[in-house]
């Protein structure tokens, strides 16, 4: 019985595989009419904001004259996994438009998973630049969680590429390419770390961050000499829609075992919506910073960061300061998502089981930074703050002309 329920669900999703892919295909071949326009198409896709790489892209755009014609998709409904629950029409006719629109612009720039670009035939003058979400290569993604509970299944891959028809991935390092290469199933040779990563550029030691770290801190209310605990956990859940946070910090006990000589800044993924318990009895032991639109400035308020699996391990190396990983589902998570490497010898910190382990940690204040520069030099190829300038220069305005974008070679480390 349960087999027969398998089979009808699986069904099911194929034939609304099949509506979608009908929809795409349909606004790639209206597009074909017209000509390709001299226009940057920038969807984002995952939480209804612009962030990162694709904030930091549209503002060098705006700010570049002459101004390229940018098309901006902020889109809050998630995609990939489960079945978006909103009516037939309304999605046919969305998968329809961004598919025209995909086919339809010279430049088109995503950070994630973006389904109308994969069941279709790329169009000859059309450039695609995936800029990705996350640096390095940490859990798993893309190809690589096939048949996973949430991942992708080969029925599905028959209709949907998945990570298909890019001509540019952007990597921290070459040396995760081929995993990326793998993830996408896509050749190597188009996925580069040469150009950086935009979004890093604001993490580097410059005036501006430094007066972006002033700003933050007293937005915050963070201006009486404490220090920072930036608490930034990733989500759990297989369905994305329902994420939730992690409840294995003990706030509380956190606030007695250290004083009145720190502060807890509360992160939560964006996808999770719901806010974390905070104790009544803290007081103003912790500050929610989850609602703040840019990470990497919640990132300039923490002089500790605490996490567990998620990769802002990455861009808060480039700080040089502490890592602690509070991670007792270890064993749950790995199961359920896998990684790319050991996670207990690869992550730039020590893995702890408990919140009474993390107290005496912070309190010892026996940070081995050497080893998070190390993991910043392995994890990133340039570290220049050029990221951005860079991509406008030698990608954007190069594919706006129809230029075919040159992909350098792989850096080699000396």
């Amino acid at each position: 019985m349960l087999n027969s329920l398998r089979g009808r669900l699986r069904r099911i999703l194929s034939l609304r595989t099949i509506v979608r892919v009908l929809a795409a295909r349909a606004g790639a071949a209206a597009a074909r009419l017209g000509p390709v326009r001299e226009r940057v198409y920038i969807a984002a896709n995952r939480d209804g904001e612009l962030r990162g790489n694709l904030a930091e892209i549209h503002r060098a755009l705006q700010s570049h004259a002459p101004t390229p014609r940018i098309l901006l998709e902020v889109q809050a409904t998630l995609e990939g996994g489960e079945i978006p629950l909103i009516s037939l029409v309304e999605g046919v006719f969305r998968i329809f438009l961004r598919s025209y629109r995909v086919a339809s612009s010279r430049l088109v720039i995503v950070d994630d998973y973006f389904f109308p670009i994969y069941p279709v035939k790329k169009r000859p003058g059309v450039t695609i630049v995936q800029v990705w979400h996350a640096c390095g290569a940490f859990k798993r993604f893309g190809r690589a969680t096939l048949e996973a509970e949430w991942g992708a299944d080969q029925m599905f891959l028959k209709w949907v590429p998945i990570h298909s028809n890019y001509d540019l991935m952007l990597v921290s390092s070459a040396s995760v390419a081929p995993i990326y290469a793998e993830a996408f199933g896509q050749p190597v040779e188009r996925i580069s770390a040469a150009f950086g990563i935009p979004r890093t550029d604001a993490l580097l030691p410059s005036p501006q961050r430094d007066a972006r770290e002033r700003a933050i801190r007293e937005r915050l209310g963070l201006h009486d000499g404490r220090t920072t605990i930036l608490y930034a956990p990733t989500f759990r859940g297989t369905d994305l829609k329902r994420a939730a946070a992690p409840e294995l910090l003990d706030i509380a006990a956190l606030s007695r075992a250290l004083g009145s000589k720190y502060r807890l800044i509360l992160r939560l993924h964006p996808f999770v919506k719901s806010a974390m318990h905070i104790p009544p009895e803290v007081g103003d032991f912790v500050v929610d910073a989850s609602a703040e639109p840019d990470v990497n400035e919640v990132m300039l308020a923490g002089d500790i960061l605490v996490s567990d699996y998620s990769s802002i391990i990455f861009e808060y190396a480039l700080l040089n300061r502490p890592m602690a990983f509070l991670a007792p589902d270890l064993a749950a998570y790995e199961r359920e998502r896998g990684f790319f490497f050991d996670y207990r010898t690869g992550v730039p910190g020590p893995v702890l089981e408990s919140t009474e382990q993390l107290a005496r940690w912070i309190g010892a204040k026996a940070f081995d930074q050497q080893r998070v520069r190390d993991f910043a030099t392995a994890s990133f190829d340039v570290m220049d703050g050029r990221a951005t300038e860079r991509f406008v220069s030698e990608i954007a305005l190069p594919a706006l002309r129809g230029e075919p974008i040159r992909i350098p070679p792989p850096m080699t480390r000396t």
